[in-house]
């Protein structure tokens, strides 16, 4: 749980905007799941502002991408999460910014939801909003393939 508390060093934002238009951004995304459903929050902030999408966030220099992960879950939802598999890697080249997702599932092992400054609602869903990310569409897709074919497997 080290990793969930650990502070890392982030740029400076005047920084990070500049290079951010030269460099792609390693990402990760969480599809936390449960009771049938998975976890959306509604973006506050641009990108995507008015959307609904999957908690995540940029890697930080020496953090593994679980960390993350579980970091991502714990910063925007407060929600401890156990990683349950990997997806996959989803990339999404914007004019803004290009972002590669390393996408992880993952459950609840403790906590209650509450956003923070990036999410104007947060709430499970059991079907894609209309109003949504569009990239992550094909992520939450993938998702139940995945989770149904887990599920005829028991």
């Amino acid at each position: 749980m080290l990793a969930v508390t650990k502070r890392f060093r982030k740029a400076p934002k005047k920084l990070f905007d500049r290079f951010s238009s030269y460099f792609p951004h390693s990402t990760v995304d969480v599809v936390i799941r449960g009771n049938a459903s998975f976890i959306l929050a509604k973006r506050a902030i641009p990108p995507y502002k008015n959307k609904w999408n999957l908690p995540g966030g940029i890697v930080f220099k020496t953090e593994k991408l679980s960390d993350a992960a579980k970091r991502v879950a714990k910063d925007e939802l407060n929600l401890a999460v156990k990683i349950e598999g990997f997806l996959g890697v989803y990339e999404n080249p914007m004019q803004s910014r290009h972002d590669i997702s390393h996408v992880f599932l993952a459950s609840v092992v403790n906590g209650t939801v509450t956003r923070d400054f990036q999410s104007s609602d947060v709430r499970p869903f059991k079907n894609l909003p209309r109003d949504m990310v569009p990239y992550q569409k094909k992520i939450l897709r993938d998702a139940q393939v995945i989770l149904k074919k887990r599920s005829m497997k028991c």
